[in-house]
C-alpha cells in the first residue's frame, strides 16, 4: 500500500482502482479523502461521499456502480442517498473509465448542488 504525494488529503491506494487515483485527484481537487482499494473507490467530499464499484464484465466492458450520500449545509437541509450505474466498453483499468468517473462525479455534484438550492428555496 502506498500514498500519493502532492495531494492535501490522505490517499490510500491498492488494487485495480489505483489506476484511476491520480486522475481523480485532479478531477476532485476539494476531496477530503480519496481511497482506491481493489475495485472500490471512495471519495469523501465536504458535502458528502461516493462509493464507486468497478465491475469487470465477461465481455471486457466495465459496469461502474455509484452510491452517493449528500448532506445539506444546514441542520434542517436533510441528507439524500442515491445510486446509479453506468457501463462503458472499456476494461476497468482503461483511461476511458477514469474519464467516466470524473464526468459522473462532477455532473452529479452539480445536480446535487442545484437540488439543494431548490429545496432550500421551497422551504423558505
Amino acid at each position: 500500500m502506498s500514498a500519493l504525494t502532492g495531494f492535501r488529503a490522505p490517499v490510500t491506494v491498492r488494487g485495480h482502482a489505483v489506476r484511476h487515483a491520480r486522475g481523480l485527484v485532479g478531477a476532485v481537487p476539494d476531496a477530503v479523502r480519496l481511497s482506491c482499494v481493489d475495485d472500490v473507490i471512495r471519495v469523501e467530499l465536504p458535502e458528502g461521499e461516493f462509493r464507486i464499484d468497478l465491475v469487470a464484465l465477461a465481455d471486457g466492458r466495465t459496469r461502474i456502480a455509484f452510491r452517493a450520500v449528500v448532506r445539506g449545509r444546514g441542520t434542517d437541509d436533510g441528507t439524500w442517498w442515491t445510486s446509479w450505474e453506468v457501463e462503458t466498453d472499456a476494461p476497468p483499468g482503461a483511461r476511458t473509465v477514469q474519464d467516466v468517473l470524473a464526468e459522473e462525479i462532477s455532473g452529479s455534484r452539480r445536480r446535487f448542488a442545484t437540488m439543494l438550492v431548490e429545496a432550500c428555496a421551497q422551504g423558505s
